[in-house]
């Protein structure tokens, strides 16, 4: 029996018929065939060692010579995509409009990306939203990208920020941002950490997230965004 559907991305009619090959079913979500590669990996990119970004070259970017100059502690992170029109776009819609469908896009190459550092003992981290934030989404946005992959995750922060949201800040207001997570008292500590959020944009939030554990005695901390 053939169903007509939309592209969650595009909104094309397409066919769900999984014997057609123009269309791809990612949990009953319809994704065209077109839209399936609508991102620019990084996976085999040359990138900055330090935040992922796309360079001509393996080596560290201006900004992470300058954050290590500043700061000793310096973990890595790694990024699945770049953050070009189409990223802001997506994130447009998924964040701020609340379209949780496009997330869908995403969902096979996070999950393929994520599972290699479950496989060496990570313990997966996602930054929480802002409770400002949290109340105008009514959904925590970097956790239901985990969810829908289906990766296991532990939340380790509280949010304690105020303020401006970090979408509505200049870059120097970001850089001068103030610590804005306290780590949950209950919870205890894995020894191995990735902390996950959607965009690395200066660093400064995630990084003040790996900080505090650092500040706690955890020494193997690794950073990963979608977007860089």
């Amino acid at each position: 029996m053939v169903t007509k559907m939309r592209c969650v991305w595009c909104g094309n009619d397409v066919t769900a018929d999984l014997g057609i090959s123009s269309l791809f079913m990612w949990n009953s979500k319809p994704i065209c065939r077109q839209c399936q590669n609508l991102f620019h990996s990084l996976e085999k990119e040359l990138t900055c060692p330090g935040c992922g970004r796309l360079m001509e070259e393996a080596t560290l970017c201006y900004d992470c010579i300058r954050w290590k100059e500043r700061n000793s502690y310096f973990p890595m992170n790694q990024a699945l995509y770049v953050y070009d029109e189409q990223a802001k776009e997506f994130m447009e819609r998924y964040k701020f409009v609340g379209d949780c469908a496009v997330a869908f896009l995403i969902k096979e190459d996070l999950k393929r990306a994520l599972k290699k550092y479950l496989k060496k003992g990570y313990t997966i981290c996602p930054l929480p939203t802002s409770k400002q934030s949290l109340e105008k989404r009514e959904f925590e946005s970097v956790e239901y990208l985990l969810e829908l992959s289906k990766i296991p995750y532990q939340q380790l922060f509280q949010h304690i920020g105020k303020g401006k949201k970090q979408s509505e800040k200049t870059r120097e207001e970001r850089m001068k941002l103030q610590q804005p997570f306290v780590l949950k008292e209950e919870m205890p500590l894995p020894n191995k950490i990735l902390l996950f959020d959607d965009i690395y944009t200066t660093g400064k939030t995630i990084r003040l997230a790996a900080k505090l554990l650092q500040d706690k005695g955890i020494e193997d901390v690794k950073l990963f965004t979608v977007f860089r």
